[in-house]
């Protein structure tokens, strides 16, 4: 794994040109800039951070559910890569897969209210509203935004109607 230290001058000036456009909401113009990238620097991890986003960005769901996986096994302690790789699996494949990364993931990271907020969206859409209940409850005692996050979101509407 390659720190940005040991990254070439090349790889950390199309880094700098994707992460602007990123800012600019340009995702395909980074990936393009990403693309530009050679060498055992393709799959440093910083290269593959900015990629899951620009993919994410082009809706790419399931090239950016592989580059998550790939971060999460490198380092599990990230707990934006469980989400973001659950976000693009949710897209790509269905709730049900996205719901057993996040159940690995909060097993790691079981302070992190958005673990169980988008847990408790999976279970709720799944019909597992007794579940559903259990991790709002959660999410709402971690971190007090989610209360109102929690009555609008369309994924928690089979709680509200039940």
């Amino acid at each position: 794994m390659s720190g940005p230290a040991t990254l070439s001058v090349h790889t950390r000036r199309q880094l700098g040109y994707a992460a602007g456009y990123l800012e600019l909401g340009l995702p395909a113009e980074a990936e393009e800039a990403l693309g530009k990238i050679r060498g055992g620097d393709r799959d440093a991890t910083p290269v593959l951070v900015l990629r899951l986003a620009a993919l994410t960005g082009c809706e790419r769901w399931a090239e950016a559910a592989g580059i998550g996986a790939t971060l999460c096994d490198r380092e599990p302690s990230e707990s934006a890569f469980w989400i973001q790789w659950a976000y693009a699996v949710r897209r790509s494949a269905g709730i049900a897969e996205a719901r057993a990364i996040l159940l690995r993931g909060v097993g790691l990271h079981p302070r992190e209210a958005v673990f169980h907020f988008n847990l408790a969206c999976y279970e709720a859409q799944l019909g597992n509203l007794g579940e559903a209940r259990t991790f709002l409850d959660i999410a709402c005692g971690l971190e007090t935004e989610f209360i109102e996050l929690a009555k609008t979101d369309p994924d928690l509407e089979p709680l509200r109607a039940g």
